[in-house]
C-alpha cells in the first residue's frame, strides 16, 4: 500500500466548549457541513470532509473546557475593569473577522457554501441552543469591499459555543469557495 506524505497536512484543530454544551457543540459543528463522529470519552471528532474517516488529520475536536479555564472565563466576564475593552475588542472581532485568529476550510461548491449560510443564518435565529450564539459575521465575495482576494468567496462564522482558546473571545470559522 501507498504511503501518503502526512508531514505537512494540517492534523487537527483542538476546541473547547462551556459545561454540559457537548451537543450543541456537535450541532455547531454540521452547520458548516462536518461531520461530527461521538464516541464518548473526553472529547468528540468532527471530519471536516464528511465522508473522510481518518481520525488523525484534517478534523476538529473538541472537549469539555478545564475547570481552571472555566474559572477564568467566569472571571474575564463577571470583571467590570476587563468590561469596556472587551467588548472594543469583541466588538471589533464582528466589523473585521478577517482580523480575527480563526480557522478555515474549503467547501465543494458555491451552491453549497450558500446552503451553509442559510442553515448557519437559521440556526442562530431559531435553534433552541444556539440562537444568538452563532452568526455569520460576513460574507466577502470577489470585488467586495473588504475583500482580501479575487480569488475566493469568504463567509466567516461567528460563535461563542467552543473556541480554540477563551470561549469568552468566541471563535470564527472561516469557509471558502475558491473561483476557479
Amino acid at each position: 500500500m501507498e504511503r501518503l506524505n502526512l508531514s505537512r497536512r494540517l492534523t487537527h484543530v483542538e476546541l473547547v466548549y462551556r459545561p454540559g454544551e457537548r451537543e450543541p457543540a456537535k450541532r455547531l459543528f454540521a452547520l458548516p457541513g462536518c461531520r461530527p463522529v461521538d464516541r464518548g470519552g473526553e472529547f468528540f471528532t468532527s471530519f471536516i470532509e464528511p465522508e473522510e474517516q481518518d481520525y488523525g488529520t484534517n478534523v476538529l475536536y473538541a472537549s469539555e473546557v478545564t475547570p481552571e479555564q472555566w474559572a477564568l472565563e467566569q472571571t474575564l466576564t463577571q470583571d467590570g475593569e476587563i468590561a469596556a475593552p472587551m467588548t472594543a475588542y469583541l466588538e471589533h472581532l464582528r466589523r473585521r473577522p478577517q482580523q480575527s485568529f480563526h480557522f478555515g476550510f474549503c467547501v465543494p461548491t458555491v451552491d453549497a457554501l450558500d446552503e451553509r449560510v442559510d442553515a448557519i443564518r437559521d440556526a442562530g435565529e431559531n435553534d433552541p441552543d444556539l440562537a444568538g450564539r452563532v452568526a455569520v459575521a460576513g460574507v466577502y465575495r470577489p470585488g467586495d469591499p473588504d475583500a482580501y482576494t479575487d480569488t475566493m468567496i469568504q463567509v466567516f462564522v461567528w460563535t461563542d459555543v467552543v473556541a480554540a482558546g477563551l470561549l469568552a473571545l468566541g471563535q470564527h470559522i472561516e469557509l471558502q469557495w475558491h473561483v476557479r
